[in-house]
């Protein structure tokens, strides 16, 4: 009896044990499965939101571009604390984990400073902007906002100097109907930085010029939305796109918004 008694403990024991241990498995390969190939293409991975406080967490951790992508995923791309527990997508999800690792540090990694310098002159904030991406456009046909536009207290061309964000290469310049006068970079990590709308250029630049963060791009002013030269279709701003290449996409914009808002600490002050 007593050995029957024992005999059927240990089966309730171990059936308990391999159940658990099931669930357990089943858990993890659920939060893993959020990693797909093409989960850079989706409109949350787009949104890039990532609140100044948790990216200083993040940024001060020596492998930050895996607890920046855990801490994506953990919270469906929109965190509001850092996690750095990597170990359930490594172990099911590895080279999904690390492309998406890379992704995040092509977007992020290379900004080293706010597109437009303070006036050293002036003790109040001097620019403005809201997240308006994925918002309708109808000029040129239905599409969507695909940056974000940062306007200066002065409505005035010609004015605010615009910086590059990043190092990089000049890989487009000159007249857009859409973006007026524009100047396109290619960061080191491989992100395109869009610069449109500029009322000039700061020299005269060729594709393939080298060009260093801080360097003045052009001036903010209100070119496009018609032919060359066309002006003052919409108030003076600069639009700030980022775009990046994905398994299905050539090129694809990701949401500046958040970039410009961890990196308002690091707005240059320049004379003008």
């Amino acid at each position: 009896m007593k050995y029957r008694f024992f005999h059927s403990v240990l089966i309730l024991l171990l059936m308990v044990f391999f159940t658990v241990t099931m669930e357990h498995g089943i858990q993890e390969r659920s939060k893993a499965s959020i990693l797909s190939e093409a989960v850079c293409e989706e409109m949350n991975f787009r949104e890039q939101y990532m609140p100044e406080k948790v990216f200083r967490e993040i940024a001060r951790e020596e492998n930050m571009w895996e607890v920046f992508t855990v801490t994506m995923l953990k919270e469906r791309f929109y965190p509001g604390q850092s996690d750095g527990e990597s170990e359930v997508y490594k172990k099911y999800k590895k080279e999904e984990f690390y492309k998406l690792c890379n992704i995040y540090e092509t977007i992020w990694g290379d900004v080293k400073c706010f597109p437009l310098p303070e006036n050293r002159e002036s003790f109040h904030k001097q620019f403005f902007y809201e997240n308006t991406f994925g918002e309708e456009r109808t000029y040129g046909g239905k599409r969507i906002h695909e940056g974000t536009d940062i306007f200066g207290k002065k409505n005035l061309a010609g004015y605010y100097p615009v910086i590059s964000m990043t190092e990089g290469t000049v890989e487009n310049i000159g007249w857009l109907p859409l973006g007026g006068y524009r100047i396109g970079i290619r960061a080191p990590r491989g992100a395109y930085f869009y610069y449109a709308h500029l009322s000039e250029y700061g020299r005269e630049f060729s594709q393939g010029d080298k060009v260093k963060a801080g360097e003045i791009l052009g001036y903010m002013g209100n070119s496009g939305y018609g032919e060359v030269g066309t002006t003052g279709k919409f108030p003076v701003h600069l639009h700030l796109g980022i775009y990046i290449k994905t398994p299905h996409y050539k090129e694809l914009s990701v949401n500046p918004y958040w970039i410009l808002k961890a990196h308002e600490k690091n707005i240059r002050k320049y004379t003008y």
